[in-house]
């Protein structure tokens, strides 16, 4: 398989339309039709099932879709690094960041691009679960991320970039918004959750925070996006609890936020990176993020 029958099949697997398919890859239908068909002879699998009325993805269709889009993905920044350097741009570095770590990361970008133009550098934004596989596999050069997701042994560095509360999010318009924040009047709320799936080590702190409070949050939504958790909070919902980092990232009117000030409420964020590192690019960015970090840390 080739990387222009992959884009094609991806095409065709987001429209479940092969004239649509066509036109947005630029390429006639009966074009899109043969590599597809040759996709599914190089596999020895359908892919779609076709009628005369729609098209339906099959189970081998939806179980290659992940790995195409991927695949893709990887092939489409190598050929753009590649270029960069052609042109006579030097080198690449790859962040991977949680949304909370935005403020830390664009300080350092601003000081490292004004230093080293010429180095591009290829930004993922990622879940607290994604965020702990891509460290394990080794992905990036740096993690922007919570300290507690840094693997346990001798394998990464880090150090403190920043750290944050958690703090109750109320819809505007809410009895309580504004007020001495009051944990026994929460006890009724409809609560809006992060998904411990997605973000493990944020909902497994905001349980002891309500645990130590003798709170047990009404669950009526969970979300793994912090967008949908804040959506539904100032569209009346219910109430949430997230970093007070995302309040700032993801501010809406409709949304009033209280700070809870205890210690068990804070969070602690780091930069880390693996001790191996070998990329010159790689190297230059650690010294702006030691010149800004090492004495607050």
């Amino acid at each position: 398989m080739d990387i222009n029958q992959l884009q094609y099949f991806i095409a065709v697997a987001q429209t479940l339309n092969f004239s649509e398919a066509a036109r947005r890859c630029g390429i006639s239908q009966p074009s899109i039709s043969h590599s597809i068909s040759e996709l599914e002879k190089q596999l020895g699998a359908q892919l779609f099932i076709r009628s005369k009325r729609n098209v339906m993805i099959t189970d081998a269709g939806r179980e290659l879709l992940p790995s195409a889009i991927e695949m893709v993905d990887i092939a489409e920044k190598t050929a753009f690094r590649i270029k960069q350097m052609e042109s006579g741009h030097c080198g690449s570095i790859s962040i991977s960041a949680l949304t909370t770590s935005s403020s830390a990361l664009s300080r350092c970008l601003a000081v490292f691009s004004k230093r080293w133009p010429n180095i591009m550098t290829d930004i993922t934004f990622t879940s607290g679960r994604s965020q702990v596989i891509a460290m394990n596999e080794k992905k990036y050069d740096f993690h922007f991320a919570g300290q507690e997701m840094v693997p346990e042994g001798d394998s990464y560095d880090c150090i403190v970039s920043h750290t944050d509360h958690l703090c109750v999010a109320f819809p505007a318009d809410h009895p309580l918004a504004g007020k001495p924040l009051d944990f026994s009047k929460l006890k009724n709320e409809r609560f809006i959750g992060v998904s411990e799936t997605d973000g493990p080590t944020l909902y497994n702190q905001i349980m002891k925070v309500c645990a130590a409070r003798d709170y047990t949050p009404n669950v009526v939504c969970q979300y793994d996006r912090a967008e949908a958790v804040l959506l539904s909070v100032g569209a009346g919902v219910g109430i949430s609890i997230i970093p007070e980092a995302l309040s700032r990232v993801f501010y809406s009117e409709n949304i009033s936020f209280t700070r809870i000030p205890e210690a068990d409420a804070i969070r602690t964020y780091v930069v880390a990176w693996h001790k191996n590192m070998t990329s010159p690019a790689a190297k230059l960015f650690l010294e702006v993020v030691r010149e800004m970090y090492d004495k607050q840390a």
